[in-house]
Formats: C-alpha cells, structure tokens, sequence
C-alpha cells in the first residue's frame, strides 16, 4: 500500500541514499499537471550521481521519474525544514491569513 506524501517519500530516498553514503539534497517547489489545475508545493530529491564530476541527478520519487518540464524548484536544501516553500516567525497578537496564486505560462 502506498501511503504518504512528497516531503515523506523525498525523507525516505534521502535516507536511503546517505545510509548508502550518496550525497543527496531535498528539492521543494511546484509540479504541473495538465490535468490538475490546482497547484500544491511538491518535493523530490537531488543525489550526486558522479561525485568525481559533481553531477547531481534529481527524482521526483512521487510521481517515479527523472525531473523534467512540469517541476518547478523554489529551494534546495537538507531536509524539509531548510527548503520550506514558506518560512518565517511571527510575533504579536490579532488574525492573520496567507494566500497564494500561481500562475504557470509555458516560454517560447
């Protein structure tokens, strides 16, 4: 049974790759699909494919593919906390609400 989410399965891999002493990073931002208009961050991960290169391959283990065209990176970092799409501190009292809109336009 597949259970879980993006940021869970990109732990997962990021696990899996430094218990097998593979340099890996956690990729956040956005995938598109044609189907589905309604954007939700996403994760996926980066892992160092030849590190006498420094060639670094990134998998979006969710949808079980390479990166391509529909992902779009906002940040990279460690884990979760250090890539967050939206980070920040509050202080002070009264209501507070946070809205996004995302449009994507395909270039050329």
């Amino acid at each position: 049974m597949k259970s879980g989410v993006c940021q869970d399965h990109a732990h997962i891999m990021l696990s899996l790759c430094r218990a097998s002493q593979i340099p890996a990073r956690y990729v956040s931002g956005y995938f598109f699909a044609e189907e589905s208009p309604n954007l939700a961050s996403h994760a996926w991960i980066d892992f160092c494919s030849d590190i006498d290169k420094g060639i670094w391959t990134s998998v979006d283990i969710t949808h079980a593919c390479l990166i391509d065209s529909r992902h779009i990176r906002l940040a990279v970092g460690r884990d979760y906390y250090s890539a967050a799409p939206v980070k920040g501190v509050r202080t002070g009292g009264g209501g507070e609400e946070l809205s996004a809109n995302i449009s994507i336009q395909q270039l050329g």
